[in-house]
């Protein structure tokens, strides 16, 4: 199960294992449309017998707790005890958060050297750059993360660092718009892709890059939004003046379409533009189509919202 395509709180999940050791809980977890289907569609949960504020297990419960969850819940208790990160219920971690900040703590060294703003921190790290202001919790945990009481106040100019994630005998590249697939390493690794992650729009650190680097096919990955095919387009220049091809993958689930004015979302398509200002030439037939249909309908599409190895397989890299 990849935490990041289930959208419950930490609060249920740790309700989900009061349930899993003790049978049962009074927390009111099928207020969640996820947990919600846990009860109503797969059986696994119910209210007990005229008693509506007390959820129970059924029998089949369990098996599904620990082939889905046993794991997941271990490995954030793991984070918990290892940071000092205060885990109680007043902290309103989403999975997405606990998988985040995971992130931040294993990469802390390379990330601490170049904390910027918390805005700047915000939008490379999380859904946007607002996203620590209005997330108190996460906010504090990243600062006891990193042993620091604020971000600086400053941004440079420009950052010239990039994380990545090797494998022994990789086919391709893959460079990443966002870090959700950096977060799980073993699926690219399993499937000999290397992953590179620039910062999202500072893509000028590909400029430095040695020929030697760039002699595996590479594929660009990331948000279906202006900025997202904007940053697209500038590492497609970047790679040309190299005489280096880049190809776009393509999204393999396109009904999983957000609204422009998602919350965090702060990409807009230029409506008073053709083809929101954007180089047709630089993308194919079918994605052209795509992204007509997106503006049209001033939606877009979240490059975490596609299953990596799936898409993967529909682009035909593997």
């Amino acid at each position: 199960m990849n935490p990041l395509h289930i959208d419950i709180s930490w609060a249920q999940l740790k309700a989900l294992h009061q349930v899993y050791l003790e049978k049962r809980t009074k927390s009111a977890l099928f207020t969640n449309p996820y947990l919600e289907r846990l009860r109503s569609e797969k059986r696994l949960l119910k209210y007990k017998t005229g008693n509506l504020n007390i959820i129970e297990a059924t029998d089949r419960f369990y098996d599904f707790y620990r082939s889905n969850f046993l794991a997941v819940f271990q490995r954030y208790e793991q984070f918990f005890a290892t940071t000092g990160v205060l885990s109680d219920g007043r902290r309103s971690y989403s999975l997405y958060d606990l998988e985040t900040l995971i992130y931040i703590h294993e990469h802390k060294a390379t990330l601490n050297a170049h904390l910027t703003t918390e805005r700047s921190f915000s939008a490379q790290l999380f859904k946007g750059s607002k996203y620590l202001e209005n997330n108190q919790s996460v906010l504090k945990a990243v600062l006891q993360i990193f042993d620091i009481t604020s971000f600086p106040k400053c941004d440079p100019k420009e950052q010239q660092w990039r994380l990545v994630i090797d494998c022994t005998s990789p086919v391709c590249i893959v460079l990443c718009e966002n870090l959700a697939a950096l977060k799980f390493p073993d699926t690219s690794i399993g499937l000999s892709i290397e992953l590179w992650y620039v910062g999202g729009n500072n893509t000028k650190i590909l400029e430095n890059l040695s020929s030697a680097k760039l002699t595996l096919p590479i594929y660009y990955m990331g948000d279906w939004d202006y900025d997202g095919l904007r940053i697209f387009q500038n590492v497609k220049n970047i790679m040309a003046a190299k005489r280096t091809e880049i190809r776009l993958l393509h999204p393999h689930d396109i009904t999983a379409r957000l609204p422009i004015d998602s919350p965090y979302h702060e990409s807009k398509w230029k409506h008073h533009l053709p083809f929101s200002g954007l180089r047709e030439a630089d993308f194919s037939p079918k994605g052209i189509g795509l992204i007509k249909s997106l503006i049209k309908a001033n939606e877009w599409l979240e490059e975490e919202s596609q299953d990596f190895t799936t898409m993967i397989k529909f682009n035909k890299i593997v």
